[in-house]
């Protein structure tokens, strides 16, 4: 039996009913008595056989078959499959021609799916113009053009790394594009694909009613304060070629480099929607400020997504020392003495006039003291008799702790003295010490606002007491006048010393904290937090000496009879100030906040060490430059309380 070759011409009718006419999905033309190379041959020109002439229309062979008009066809896929033209019309003989041109190459066993509404007739002529290779299918086999899903990331379809989609970022220096990093494009840029933005605050502030920010790889010397509903890709390439940068997702990160310790990255007030970062790194530089932190991120009342993003926060800076009380003093000099007793003659007889008067010392800061006056003396006229002197005071005053103490007067009420009679005008008592500074407890590490951390700092030092005036001392011949002999009467007393000031508390270590959120929700996927070492609190200032009291007046060079007053007690020495508490390391510093903390995150969470508490402010000594050696010392300050070193902290 002659060979014979089959070339078979498939067509489907998609989307629609199959024309009644048709009663075969497939027609066979055979050509009898021809080898492979002859039937070959009748894919390539129909017509021609190894007999000679063959009838060649549907008139001659009897298969004319009805005119339809095709729906409109596809374009050819890339894949080699031929679509059908706009309209193939199927006259006497159906002529696939500009639709489904089946090449040379063409097998013999071939198959040419027509498209929806392509017309056969008798014989299939099938031209030259489509190249289908092996298979040419232009019927069920031909793609559909996919459309871009624009929530999708860069990462997993890169076709949303369009104009359409978002706006562009490229640092002048990048990594992918050399020196000159797209040099000649900055002066006309426009956040598009092939005119990027230098900076992400560049693209943030030209957003309009684009919501992605695309990011090629390289570092940005800048903060990012996002403030409204955005997501930002990294991980981006972005290679310039002859027809402008090709942007591919390699996973290559963003580096964001803050020339501040405040914060890398800012993100507040977004209520809207999430705000979503992928394949960035931000990081913050070392504190240079006495008690400043160094902070790589924070976050205030917005819902934040962190997918592979590295946090990397600088060293906190120590905190400063407390001032110590002489740097604000509770009093200038020296307490002031008592006055001396006034009188004169008239007629050449003795007339006394007062006592000295008091002493009166007001502290710059707190507190005061008042030497009592000194009494009237004796006058050799009849009925003028001597004078009892006034107690001194103060405010605050001071506790009587010791006998002939109590800034009384002699023969004043025997309340004083343990009950005997004052026999003695009696110095002032001396001012009491006010308490050390206090450390802040060690759960109060400090406070987290809107502008950031706040380490605790230590207590201040309370001052000291000022020391109680000495007593006016009374006249020599109190209550004895009767002798006619005159007197001058008494001096007044010395006003008491101020205590010195306290010392001011240290303040709080500089912290450095990757990431810090108050009343947000954050979701931190395959992401990774590094910081660095804390400060130590710094230490308290000293408190400030006391004043000494001051002496009693008393008139000198006279020959008859007059006592001189009291000296005033001495001044409390001021108490030291609290050391500052140690600054915190912390991965995450969570207020009222809502955090998760994918497992990768977690094992690739780097933590530095923890501020030292601030060492104790020493006490401030009592007076003792005066009459008296007595006096009461400050107390030192409380050491500051030391920091935290932890990958998650929640604040109360």
């Amino acid at each position: 039996m002659a060979a014979e070759g089959v070339v078979k011409a498939r067509f489907s009718v998609r989307g629609r009913a199959r024309p009644p006419w048709t009663r075969s999905p497939e027609f066979v033309v055979r050509v009898a008595g021809c080898g492979v190379a002859a039937a070959t041959a009748f894919a390539v020109a129909s017509g021609l056989s190894c007999s000679g002439p063959l009838p060649d229309t549907c008139a001659e062979l009897g298969t004319c078959v009805p005119p339809v008009v095709a729906l409109a066809g596809l374009d050819a896929g890339t894949d080699g499959s031929a679509d059908v033209g706009h309209s193939a019309d199927a006259g006497a003989a159906a002529d696939v021609g500009d639709s489904a041109d089946v090449g040379p190459s063409s097998d013999v066993e071939a198959s040419a799916d027509v498209g929806a509404s392509a017309d056969v007739g008798a014989s299939a002529d099938v031209g030259p113009s489509a190249d289908a290779g092996a298979s040419a299918d232009a019927g069920a086999s031909a793609d559909v053009v996919k459309a871009c899903d624009p929530t999708r990331d860069p990462k997993d379809d890169p076709c949303v790394l369009d104009d359409a989609y978002g706006v562009f970022v490229a640092p002048p220096v990048s990594v992918d594009a050399g020196q000159d990093g797209g040099a000649v494009e900055r002066a006309a840029e426009d956040g598009s694909a092939s005119q990027p933005y230098a900076t992400i605050g560049q693209a943030l502030t030209n957003l309009g009613p684009k919501t992605r920010i695309y990011v090629c790889g390289g570092i940005y010397r800048e903060q990012v304060h996002i403030t409204s509903a955005v997501s930002v890709y990294g991980g981006n390439s972005c290679a310039p070629g002859a027809s402008g940068r090709t942007w591919t997702y390699t996973g290559a990160v963003a580096q964001v480099v803050s020339p501040s310790p405040s914060y890398a990255l800012s993100v507040s007030g977004v209520s809207s929607s999430v705000v979503a970062i992928e394949d960035v790194s931000f990081a913050s530089p070392d504190a240079t400020l006495p008690g400043e932190s160094s902070m790589a991120a924070l976050v205030v009342a917005t819902s934040v997504s962190l997918v592979r993003v590295a946090l990397n926060a600088g060293s906190g800076m120590n905190g400063a020392r407390g001032a110590d009380g002489t740097a604000n003093p509770n009093y200038i000099g020296l307490a002031p003495n008592g006055g001396a007793q006034v009188w004169t003659t008239i007629s050449g007889l003795f007339s006394p006039i007062s006592g000295g008067a008091g002493a009166v010392n007001q502290c710059l800061l707190f507190g005061s003291s008042a030497g009592g006056n000194g009494g009237l003396g004796c006058a050799s006229a009849a009925g003028v008799r001597g004078g009892a002197g006034t107690a001194g005071t103060a405010n605050p005053e001071p506790p009587v702790v010791a006998t002939g103490r109590d800034g009384l007067p002699m023969g004043a009420s025997t309340v004083g003295d343990g009950g005997s009679p004052v026999t003695t005008n009696d110095p002032g008592a001396d001012g009491v010490a006010g308490d050390g500074g206090v450390a802040a407890a060690p759960q109060i590490l400090g406070a987290l606002s809107a502008s950031g951390w706040t380490p605790t700092g230590g207590g201040d030092g309370a001052g000291g007491g000022p020391g109680q005036g000495g007593a006016g001392a009374s006249d020599p011949l109190y209550g004895q006048c009767s002798v006619q002999q005159p007197s001058l009467g008494g001096g007044g007393g010395g006003a008491g010393g101020c205590g010195g000031a306290g010392g001011k508390g240290g303040r709080g270590g500089g912290a450095s904290i990757a990431l810090a959120s108050m009343g947000s929700t954050v979701n931190l996927a395959t992401c990774s937090l590094t910081t660095s070492a804390a400060g130590t609190g710094g230490a308290g200032g000293a408190g400030e000496d006391g004043q000494a009291g001051g002496a009693g007046g008393d008139v000198s060079g006279a020959s008859q009879l007059h006592a001189a007053g009291a000296s005033g007690g001495d001044g409390a020495g001021g108490s030291g100030g609290a050391g500052g508490t140690g600054g915190i390391s912390v991965g995450v510093l969570a207020s009222n906040s809502t955090i998760t903390v994918g497992a990768s995150t977690t094992q690739n969470t780097v933590l530095g060490a923890p501020g030292a508490g601030g060492a104790a402010g020493p006490s401030g000594r009592h007076g003792s430059a005066g009459a008296l050696t007595t006096g009461v010392d400050g107390n030192s300050g409380a050491p500051g309380s030391p920091g935290a070193s932890v990958a998650l902290l929640k604040l109360m």
